[in-house]
């Protein structure tokens, strides 16, 4: 890259990163996809992990115009990259050389990972980021998978939710509830599309462990809350205010109910149990994101409850 420089980043850069990112996303999908909290943490509108390796590109003058990440995760089998360039820099080779960067830093990864194991590097786009799928396409990337949004403007308040007599919910607790939580996780979880379990507790921990600088910044927003049968975890459900796109939207982060409680109304009671936690907290926007082809058809309960798709 002639007059451009490419270096590890650090939490110094959280807003010239952020502007960047927005400045991005602006002139594609419309919208802002990064903020820095009031201790200084960048949040992008896709959550990476603190313990994720940052890049920035600077110009002549030391001014950060791009930005890339890449972390890895299931013992080297997966890993993901994202990037941005200001769009006063599009079109100089920067993200043919973050694309690069990302790559390299896979095929180290993948010498990791067990003998025969087919390793991937993924990204996730929106439809208007044209010029970046281009990039990516012309690198052998292959569009797998569809993502879809969905929205529901709440003008009353949503229906109570009901369980059956045997089932109890409740919020989860953050420091002592994993290791029963954590099974009924990778259960319910397997299978989905592209799902890797994580194998052990200490996992889930490890991940934990690496929020706990954060960790009052990072949760202070979120809700987890489970279903239990008796002292087996059933299902759950995390939901947090929306931190970057609209201060006024609350979202339901990710949801989950083991194989053998489905078509039991879980997942729907769960659901509505968030959105009346999010009613009686002022929020009347209410966000969510899931699989489009979900094996769990999980776009038609949503759909049922009133939250309508509005991008992918």
């Amino acid at each position: 890259m002639t007059n451009f420089s490419l270096r590890a980043y650090m939490p110094s850069d959280a807003r010239a990163v952020a502007e960047v990112i927005n400045a991005s996303a602006m002139k594609t999908v419309g919208f802002p996809r990064a903020t820095v909290d009031s201790v200084g943490n960048l949040w992008a509108y896709r959550f990476v992990p603190f313990s994720s390796e940052q890049v920035v590109v600077t110009d002549e003058s030391n001014q950060v115009i791009a930005c890339a990440y890449f972390k890895e995760e299931d013992d080297h089998i997966v890993a993901e990259t994202g990037a941005s360039v200001h769009p006063a820099h599009w079109n100089k080779g920067i993200g043919t050389t973050l694309v690069q960067w990302a790559e390299e830093r896979a095929r180290e990864s993948a010498l990791k990972a067990l003998a025969g194991i087919r390793t991937v590097l993924q990204t996730t786009l929106f439809p208007a980021e044209r010029d970046t799928i281009q990039l990516f396409e012309d690198h052998g990337y292959t569009p797998v998978r569809e993502w879809v949004h969905l929205v529901l403007e709440m003008d009353q308040p949503p229906v109570a939710p009901t369980l059956a007599p045997h089932l109890t919910i409740r919020e989860m607790d953050l420091d002592n509830d994993w290791e029963i939580v954590s099974p009924a996780m990778d259960e319910a979880y397997a299978d989905h599309w592209g799902a890797i379990p994580s194998g052990s507790v200490e996992a889930v921990l490890e991940e934990t462990e690496t929020l706990k600088p954060y960790e009052e910044e990072a949760l202070e927003d979120s809700s987890y809350s489970i279903v239990l049968d008796g002292e087996t975890v059933a299902g759950g459900i995390l939901c947090n205010e929306k931190l970057v796109e609209r201060g006024d939207t609350g979202r339901v982060g990710s949801m989950f109910v083991r194989p053998r409680y489905r078509r039991q109304g879980i997942a729907r009671t769960l659901l509505l149990a968030a959105l009346d936690a999010f009613w009686k907290n002022g929020f009347r926007r209410v966000i969510t994101d899931t699989d489009a082809q979900s094996f769990t058809d999980a776009p038609k309960l949503y759909k049922g409850l009133g939250m309508r798709p509005y991008r992918s």
